[in-house]
């Protein structure tokens, strides 16, 4: 089958190492071309990789939030789960850093 992505190479299937937030979720059958590396997971295997994600807690954390007021400083709320997630304490110093006028990173010290 030809690459849909660069049009020039075809796809063969292989044994891909899946990562999703920063966490090894696992190797799993995908179709990559040989040309551009473009990886394609099938339905089956799609199916597995979301269940296996859900199953260690990572789906569903993106999540919405308002800026406040707080004093004359704006402030945003972590929900719970996604604090877990990352380890963050009430507290603990961390580095805002805008990525440009529509991201903000941060970055724990």
């Amino acid at each position: 089958m030809k690459c849909t992505n660069c049009n020039a190479g075809t796809y063969e299937r292989k044994k891909i190492p899946y990562v999703f937030l920063g966490e090894k979720i696992g190797l799993f059958d995908a179709l990559v071309c040989v040309s551009c590396h473009e990886t394609i997971f099938e339905s089956g295997v799609s199916d597995q990789i979301e269940a296996e994600v859900k199953k260690r807690g990572l789906w569903g954390l993106r999540a919405r939030t308002k800026v406040a007021k707080v004093g004359n400083a704006l402030d945003v709320r972590i929900p719970k789960s996604l604090a877990e997630f990352l380890s963050l304490k009430q507290g603990q110093e961390v580095i805002l850093e805008p990525i440009d006028k529509n991201k903000l990173q941060v970055v724990m010290s």
